[in-house]
């Protein structure tokens, strides 16, 4: 059985959880998180209503901020080319050697670490696409990497059981090498624009959709433009999909509700909505007095409506109950409280309608399409989106890989001042659609 089975929304989130983030997290079916910055009593709390949730790993880069890392490795650990290390100046990363059976051991110490132990479902291995943009050229180099992958999925599978595990990017190695060992993998850039129109796209999701059938592998899509259309083409194909419109810096709060009556929001309209109706019933004791003072109380305080409905209300036996109950005190208890005017405040701020509020948020669909808009903000980071303008006109694979190295720097930057700098693994997040290359591209096609 796919941990991912039933999953049908998630959210990517790698920046500090908050009380009001973790709450909130708690509507998703899944999200994918740094778990440096978690300790396992918060991501109990996630879990506790059934949320899954993923640790990232970056499987086959190191950055320069992991210093942590950085000094446990080898210089075996490294990837060489005519003896030269492989650096990404854009995250100032390096390309590690997957084959190297000590690297294998370094990642499955951190998923002991940052996983296991605190309690988190599974793993999200990010940047396995490098093993298709840098090697793909090489076969002998190729299949070398995708077999020190295979080899470390084993171990982690027999280490870890049946913990979740998800690749970023590498289609090929996928199909190829470790779709009998994954449960799922991540498409980002699924813009609906672009991939409509893209046949390379196009075959790559009927590829995806035949190693689910064969190995039970699901798709988790992410847009960054064209919210809307780009969820609906991902659900027609079958794959779980998620609108990105910050970076996976900023939660996106209220897009998914769990269930119709979630939020503890609603709890207190519903509970204050109660009160208006029993608002009402103290405003009909008000006309208990239908003594002069509150009677020219209601007329100086625009309560003439209220007071009407009040008088709807069988304004009859209020009275004859006030005639019952000692007036002197009802008269005198209507002069110090004026209920009236609470009774307009019920009426006026009419709690029902915050509980409107809160089915509306209800709506997934239509929550996501505020950050759509909000992805063109995305523009304010003056590198994470200089060419959010042009991304319409971007038809071309090699165009799209170019926006997301400056998209990509831009997140590094902004995840990695530590103490800025621990949300940074993720900058490299997106895989870096090297996949999407001429070179590539043609490959796919044959």
């Amino acid at each position: 059985m796919n941990p991912l089975d039933g999953v049908k929304n998630y959210q990517v989130f790698y920046g500090h959880p908050t009380d009001a983030i973790l709450k909130d997290m708690q509507n998703y079916d899944l999200v994918i998180i740094e778990p440096l910055h978690y300790t396992k009593a918060q991501i109990d709390l996630i879990q506790s209503r059934g949320t899954k949730v993923l640790g990232y790993i970056s499987v086959m880069e190191v950055a320069t901020w992991n210093t942590g890392l950085m000094s446990k490795l080898q210089a075996g650990d490294f990837f060489t080319r005519n003896g030269q290390r492989v650096h990404y100046p854009e995250w100032d990363s390096y390309l590690t050697n997957i084959a190297s059976t000590h690297f294998q051991g370094l990642l499955l110490t951190e998923i002991q670490n940052q996983v296991i132990a605190k309690g988190i479902d599974g793993v999200f291995m990010d940047t396995v696409g490098d093993i298709d943009n840098e090697h793909l050229n090489n076969p002998t180099v190729l299949k070398q990497q995708r077999d020190g992958l295979v080899n470390f999925l084993k171990q982690a599978r027999a280490k870890y059981g049946d913990i979740a595990m998800v690749q970023n990017w590498g289609f090929d190695t996928l199909e190829t090498s470790t779709a009998p060992y994954v449960d799922g993998i991540m498409w980002e850039s699924f813009n609906a624009d672009t991939i409509k129109s893209d046949a390379w796209s196009q075959n790559m999701i009927k590829k995806l959709q035949a190693v689910d059938t064969k190995h039970s592998v699901k798709t988790l899509t992410i847009s960054t433009r064209q919210s809307a259309e780009s969820h609906k083409l991902a659900k027609d194909a079958g794959f779980i999909h998620f609108h990105e419109a910050d970076e996976y810096v900023n939660w996106n709060a209220g897009l998914v509700t769990r269930t119709a009556t979630i939020a503890p929001a609603p709890s207190t309209p519903t509970s204050t909505a109660t009160s208006t109706e029993s608002t009402v019933k103290p405003a009909e004791t008000a006309p208990k007095t239908e003594t002069t003072k509150p009677a020219e109380t209601v007329t100086t305080t625009e309560t003439v409506k209220p007071a009407e409905t009040v008088a709807k209300t069988e304004t009859a036996k209020p009275a004859e109950t006030v005639a019952k109950t000692e007036t002197a005190k009802p008269a005198e208890t209507v002069t110090t409280t004026e209920t009236v005017k609470p009774a307009e405040t019920v009426t006026k701020t009419e709690t029902v309608k915050p509980a409107e509020t809160v089915t509306k948020t209800e709506a997934v669909a239509k929550p996501t399409t505020t950050p759509v808009k909000a992805t063109t903000p995305a523009q304010t980071t003056s590198s994470s989106a200089p060419k959010v303008a042009d991304e319409k006109k971007v038809t071309s694979k090699k165009d799209e890989k170019k926006k997301k190295h400056v998209k990509k720097k831009a997140v590094k930057a902004k995840k990695h001042a530590h103490v800025t700098k621990q949300d940074a693994p993720k900058g490299k997040m997106c895989g870096k659609a090297k996949q999407q290359t001429a070179a590539f591209f043609k490959f796919f096609k044959l």
